[in-house]
């Protein structure tokens, strides 16, 4: 049997991977994706770090562009498989629950919800 220690764990590490979850969502979406300021930092750092020549650093601007729609569609691949699991992380954790403790906790991961969007 599951004890109430076990549940309460539960709720909270399922609290805790959705507001981790919603903060690095968070964190992807607010930054465009025609936005440059990392690859220019990037690019800055490493001129920096290793003396890059201008021929260098004109490489380097050519790889990072090569590469940052990879990095975009590995974003967007990672926020739809986190927010799956989390998902079906909530559903199982439902699924012990008597139905006054689902209502429970949809109170509660709506307040954490509304809480994260209200920054």
């Amino acid at each position: 049997m599951i004890t109430k220690k076990i549940l309460w764990a539960a709720i909270i590490i399922s609290m805790i991977i959705g507001g981790i979850a919603g903060f690095a969502i968070d964190r992807f979406e607010s930054q465009p994706s025609s936005s440059h300021f990392g690859k220019t930092k990037f690019i800055n750092y490493m001129t920096n770090e290793l003396d890059l020549t201008v021929v260098q650093q004109k490489q380097l601007d050519s790889i990072v562009t090569y590469v940052h729609p990879k990095f975009q569609a590995i974003r967007k691949n990672f926020r739809s498989e986190l927010k799956n699991q989390i998902d079906s992380t909530q559903d199982m954790i439902k699924s012990i629950l008597t139905p006054v403790q689902r209502s429970k906790i949809d109170a509660l991961y709506s307040k954490t919800k509304t809480g994260s969007d209200n920054k």
